[in-house]
C-alpha cells in the first residue's frame, strides 16, 4: 500500500469518527433536551391547571377555589381532559425535538405513531353505578350497598 492509500484511509477514517462525535453529541444535546420538556395547560375556565412531563407523568396539579364549585364527576372529567392535553402537549414537544435527530427515519415515523395514537380518546367503560346507603344506617361512614 502507498503513502498516499494511507493517507487516504486515515482522512476516511478521521471523517468517519468525526461524524460519531457528532452524532453522539446531538444525541446528548437531544436527551438533556426531552428531559428539560414540560407542557402546563389549563381548563377553559382556569378552575384546573396541570404540567405534565415526558412520558405523560403528571408533575403539577392546580385547582383553583372554583373548581370546588363543582360536582366530584364534573371535576374528574374536567382534570383528566385538561391532563391528556398536558400529555399530548409534550408528546408534540418530544416530536419536534427528536426531528433533527431522527426526522425522515422508521424511528421518526415509530414515534410520530405513537404520539398519534396517545392523542387518540379512549373509549371507556360502561359508568358503575354508584353505591347506595341504606336509609336507616346510622354508622359515622356508613356501609355501602349495591
Amino acid at each position: 500500500m502507498s503513502s498516499a492509500e494511507l493517507g487516504a484511509g486515515q482522512q476516511r477514517l478521521d471523517d468517519y469518527l468525526r461524524r460519531v462525535t457528532e452524532i453522539q453529541q446531538r444525541a446528548e444535546e437531544t436527551q438533556a433536551q426531552l428531559k428539560a420538556l414540560r407542557a402546563t395547560v389549563s381548563s377553559p375556565d382556569r378552575s384546573v391547571t396541570a404540567t405534565t412531563a415526558p412520558g405523560g407523568r403528571l408533575e403539577r396539579l392546580s385547582l383553583a377555589p372554583s373548581a370546588m364549585r363543582m360536582s366530584p364527576e364534573q371535576l374528574a372529567a374536567l382534570i383528566t381532559e385538561t391532563v391528556g392535553r398536558g400529555q399530548a402537549a409534550v408528546a408534540q414537544q418530544m416530536e419536534a425535538t427528536m426531528q433533527p435527530l431522527i426526522g425522515g427515519t422508521p424511528a421518526m415515523d415509530f414515534l410520530r405513531d405513537q404520539v398519534t395514537a396517545a392523542q387518540q380518546p379512549e373509549e371507556t367503560e360502561e359508568p358503575q353505578q354508584a353505591p347506595r346507603r341504606r336509609p336507616d344506617d346510622d354508622e359515622p361512614f356508613g356501609t355501602i350497598y349495591r
